[in-house]
């Protein structure tokens, strides 16, 4: 008896498992498909300005990466001053696309240390990048992002930023 149960369930769990693959196979090439014409993926360097997000006052702009990759994940590094050398690590997160021309992403990076930064100085913890993106075209897109930084003391601080990407290419027509 132990034996047919065994099997049924061998069965049953093999059926599902078929079942899966075909759908997760049949997903996977229409987002392949999706992609391929015009989308997300790859590796952009993207101009950044960060303003307050009460009066629109806007700091000096700055450099990042950010690279796309299939499935949804992203890796992002930066140039922004505010952080010493060392203070960031690189962050990682996650895409999508909602619908068009639209993605939406988000990623994390921790604070190693603190910095006497003006304003307001930065404190060991976490950053998180929320960003609303939109492809202008094939090789361009602009994005509005929300800026968190979360403090080991438990201070939480909420900035804005917009930033313009371009794909990079092999063209060598890029710095």
């Amino acid at each position: 008896m132990k034996s047919r149960i065994s099997k049924q369930f061998s069965r049953a769990a093999t059926a599902f498992l078929a079942g899966v693959l075909i759908l997760g196979a049949g997903t996977m090439a229409n987002a392949q498909s999706e992609q391929s014409t015009i989308g997300l993926e790859g590796t952009w360097r993207v101009q950044v300005i960060q303003y307050n997000c009460s009066t629109g006052a806007t700091r000096p702009p700055f450099w990042s990466l950010l690279s796309f990759a299939r499935g949804g994940t992203m890796t992002e590094t930066t140039s922004a001053p505010a952080f010493l050398p060392g203070q960031r690590t690189s962050g990682h997160g996650v895409w999508s696309s909602i619908g068009g021309n639209a993605y939406s992403a988000v990623s994390e990076a921790f604070i190693l240390f603190d910095s006497p930064t003006n304003p307001p100085g930065l404190k060991t913890g976490a950053q998180k990048i929320i960003q609303a993106i939109v492809l202008n075209d094939e090789n361009n897109f602009s994005s509005l992002a929300s800026v968190k930084f979360f403090n080991a003391d438990g201070t939480t601080l909420t900035g804005c930023a917009k930033a313009a990407g371009t794909r990079l290419s092999t063209s060598g027509n890029q710095p």
